[in-house]
């Protein structure tokens, strides 16, 4: 008898669906050796794409121009525009900025150098400008007190401490001549301070004659000098004779200007009598025009 073949199995329904597996090898009868099942192929994931490097592994970005360099450079340049005044600042900020610029690698090394130039050069100039007209300021207070002041008035204390003991040197001005009207009373000893104005306009001083001298007046001030009262009241008679007291200002006076005893000594011999009034007047003594101000005592 003989042994049916196997068939396939007789499912219920529908047939399964095929298996995903690959297909198996036909069956070749008892006792045929049996071939090892093949594995389906592996899928491996596809490789990572190469690209640039993580970003955390790149160098940082370059800082940009440093803004302290620029404030320096601007505030030296302002310089020019402000009598100088911002090229100390523009000096100190270039100075920083320089600093600050080689710790941060930052550019604008070369404003913050230019700025340091220029406020240097600026600063100095500054500085001697001042220096010049302290200079010149000193100078000049100094040549006014060595030429400023009149005799001692009567009561005056001449030699107290701190003032002169002796004349300052002065030379006397030899351009005047009576007649003329000066715009204020000189209180200084060669009459520089008091300019020469038309005797129609006001005038406080007017210069009546001019005195020869017998002898020079002593340069110490610590004493009366017999010379200089001599010449005082010379020139109060002249005052007098060319104009009455009654029609002077309450405020008036004769005083005489004389030449420095080296002056005198050089072989100068002359002193300027005049007159001042105060209000002032107008119109001239010599020329007999003379008009007191309002506050005159008639």
């Amino acid at each position: 008898m003989s042994t049916p073949e196997p068939g396939p199995p007789a499912w219920p329904g529908t047939a399964p669906s095929a298996s995903p597996h690959a297909p198996l090898p036909p069956y070749a009868g008892p006792g045929a050796p049996v071939a090892p099942p093949v594995a389906p192929p592996v899928a491996w994931p596809p490789a990572p794409p190469v690209g640039p490097p993580a970003a955390w592994g790149a160098p940082p970005p370059a800082p940009g121009t440093d803004g302290l360099a620029v404030a320096a450079f601007v505030l030296a340049l302002a310089s020019f525009a402000t009598s100088l005044l911002t090229a100390p600042v523009g000096l100190g900020l270039g100075i920083a900025a320089q600093r600050r610029v080689r710790r941060s690698g930052a550019e604008g090394r070369g404003l913050a150098i230019a700025a340091t130039c220029i406020g240097g050069v600026l600063t100095a100039a500054l500085v001697v400008g001042l220096g010049v007209v302290v200079a010149l300021g000193v100078a000049s207070t100094a040549s006014t007190a060595s030429s400023a002041g009149s005799w001692p008035a009567a009561g005056d204390a001449a030699g107290a401490p701190g003032e002169p003991t002796t004349l300052p040197w002065f030379e006397l001005a030899h351009d005047l001549v009576p007649g003329d009207c000066l715009a204020t009373a000189p209180e200084t000893y060669d009459m520089s301070d008091a300019g020469v104005v038309d005797c129609a306009s006001g005038h406080a001083t007017e210069v009546l004659e001019q005195l020869s001298m017998a002898e020079p007046v002593r340069a110490d001030v610590t004493e009366p000098d017999a010379a200089y009262t001599a010449l005082l009241d010379r020139c109060a008679a002249v005052a007098e004779r060319l104009v009455g007291s009654t029609a002077l200002p309450a405020e008036s006076w004769a005083d005489v200007y004389f030449v420095h005893p080296d002056q005198w000594a050089a072989g100068d011999r002359w002193a300027y009598c005049v007159l001042s009034t105060e209000p002032a007047g107008t119109g001239s003594v010599l020329a007999g025009t003379f008009a007191a101000g309002s506050a005159a005592e008639v």
